[in-house]
C-alpha cells in the first residue's frame, strides 16, 4: 500500500514529537527495523539513547503526520553519545565546536516517495541553526540511496566513508 501525499494541500503536518508520541515512535521504529531490505542500514538503538528521546538537551524529534498516523520521523541529536565517534573520525573537537547530528531518519514504507525525509531534515537543519549549532553531521549506509540522496539534496558534503560502532559502514556528511 502506498500513500502518495499531496503536501501542497496540507495533507501532511510536521511537529515536534513529545513523550505523548512515544508509542507511535516506537511503532514506527519497529516497522522500520522489521521491513528493511538491508538490516545493516539501521544501527540498533541502545537503551541510553532510547531513554533520552524526549530530553530536549539530548534530542529533538520531528514527526510527519498523515492524519493521526506518524508517517515519518527524524531527530537532531545534541548529545555526544549520539555522534562522538563520527565527530572524532572527522577530527572535530566537540568541546570547542557546537556539533549536532541528524539521525534516526525513518519513513514508514507506506509513505515513502513523498519527500518526507527531506522535509523533516530541512526543518531540523533550521532548528539547528536557530540553536546556534556550528556543525551538523549526518550518516547513511553507502548503499542506502534514498538517505544519501536526501542528505545531498540538503547540500551535505560527503566527508568520509568509515566503519562506526564496530561494524556499521557509513557515509559521514557535514551539512553547511
Amino acid at each position: 500500500m502506498s500513500n502518495k501525499i499531496n503536501n501542497n494541500n496540507g495533507n501532511i503536518r510536521f511537529r515536534m514529537l513529545t513523550s505523548k508520541d512515544k508509542a507511535a515512535l516506537e511503532q514506527l521504529i519497529s516497522t522500520i527495523e522489521n521491513s528493511l531490505a538491508v538490516p545493516e542500514w539501521w544501527i540498533p538503538i541502545d537503551d541510553t539513547a532510547r531513554a533520552h528521546f524526549f530530553d530536549s538537551d539530548w534530542a529533538c524529534f520531528l514527526g510527519a503526520f498523515f492524519g493521526d498516523t506518524l508517517a515519518g520521523a527524524s531527530a537532531l541529536f545534541f548529545n555526544k553519545h549520539e555522534f562522538a565517534e563520527e565527530a572524532e573520525k572527522l577530527g572535530l573537537d566537540t568541546y570547542s565546536t557546537n556539533v549536532a547530528e541528524i539521525g534516526r531518519c525513518m519513513v514508514h514504507p507506506d509513505f515513502r516517495g513523498n519527500n518526507i525525509m527531506y522535509q523533516l531534515n530541512m526543518q531540523l537543519c533550521q532548528i539547528a541553526r536557530d540553536r546556534g549549532i556550528d556543525t551538523i553531521l549526518a550518516v547513511a549506509h553507502p548503499d542506502n540511496t534514498a538517505s544519501n540522496a536526501s542528505f545531498r539534496r540538503l547540500g551535505a558534503q560527503l566527508k568520509l566513508t568509515s566503519t562506526v560502532y564496530g561494524t556499521y559502514r557509513r557515509n559521514i556528511y557535514m551539512i553547511p
